[in-house]
């Protein structure tokens, strides 16, 4: 049996199996998506068309600020979550929790982040609890 996704997504204790991981990734991938395209949508459409904004173009004068409060109002909470379940899967295989701070660092993070997808769980328990799939 796994580890259900949304359970103690906010504990920085416990373990998490691949499984879990895999699928709150998923979950908070499908979150930042519906966030981006909420922002977009909030572009006024002349502003938008005239090529204003682009990857090159950071140009929000006309952007609602209030899409900006959202975005942080959602944004931190999910990386805060983010980082608690990293930490759980750091301990699923052994490592301290605070070994997810990896995935702050620019390109070799998001590696850390890939390869723990990949990396088994202890079997049976360890040192930071039981085996989530047990």
């Amino acid at each position: 049996m796994s580890k259900p996704v949304f359970e103690e997504i906010f504990t920085f204790s416990g373990r998490r199996n691949r499984k879990s991981y895999f699928f709150f990734g998923l979950a908070v991938m499908f979150v930042i998506i519906a966030l981006g395209l909420l922002m977009m949508a909030a572009i006024p459409g002349e502003a938008f068309m005239s090529g204003r904004y682009g990857p090159m173009n950071y140009n929000f004068d006309t952007m609602n600020p209030a899409m900006f409060l959202l975005a942080g109002l959602i944004g931190i909470p999910v990386a805060i979550a983010g980082w608690a379940v990293g930490a759980q899967r750091c301990r699923d295989f052994g490592w301290t929790g605070w070994a997810v701070l990896i995935t702050v660092i620019p390109y070799i993070g998001f590696i850390f982040a890939l390869v723990m997808l990949f990396i088994p769980g202890t079997q049976g328990e360890n040192r930071y609890g039981p085996d989530p799939l047990e």
